[in-house]
Parts: structure tokens; sequence; C-alpha cells
């Protein structure tokens, strides 16, 4: 991993907030999308997290846990209701590594 040119945390925060926006459009219900729209400057996010096992079955290849961070991009919640994620993207932290999977809210 030495070699390799990674991104950083918030680089592929970024990253994967530039990739949802890209596809959100033709990827969520025109409810989701509205409601994120009208609302992702106030109440939008993205986590990092390690990715799940799910990623396994949806690649049909293993996971490289060290090299790939699974975004998960949505709206908080407000008044005590949950979070509600509109999308899993499987991303590389390799900068030239093209990675990307993505589970929509909905699909």
């Amino acid at each position: 991993m030495q070699d390799l040119e990674l991104w950083t945390l918030d680089e592929l925060c970024d990253h994967a907030f530039d990739i949802f926006e890209e596809l959100a459009a033709d990827n969520l219900s025109a409810i989701d999308y509205s409601m994120y729209q009208q609302n992702a400057d106030s109440r939008g996010f993205v986590d990092l997290v390690p990715p799940t096992e799910d990623w396994v079955e949806i690649m049909m290849q293993d996971i490289e846990p060290e090299l790939q961070l699974e975004a998960q991009i949505g709206l908080s919640g407000i008044d005590g209701e949950a979070d509600m994620v509109l999308a899993r993207i499987l991303l590389s932290r390799e900068k030239h590594d093209s990675l990307c999977h993505a589970q929509w809210r909905g699909q």
C-alpha cells in the first residue's frame, strides 16, 4: 500500500458525494430525490464505514478492507426521526481505481 496514491478520508467523502449527486436523480424515487434536494444543505451526511459482507455477493468477489470503504449517504433525522440512508457506495481508497458499486434506497 506504500506505493499507492490513496484518497484521504475527507477526499473520499467528497468523491462519494460527487458520485451520489451525479447518479441520484436516475436511481432514487422522485420523492426521495426531492426530499434530498430540499434538505441536503442542512441534513445531508456521508459516513465512511467498513464494507459489509453483502458486498461480496453483490460484486461476486472478495472485499479488500484496507483498500475499500463503504460511503453511506443520506439525510440525518429531525425531531427524533431515524437517519435515512439513500445510498451505499463501495469505493476504493486508490485514486486511480475507478471501483464504484452503489445500492440505492428502494432498489
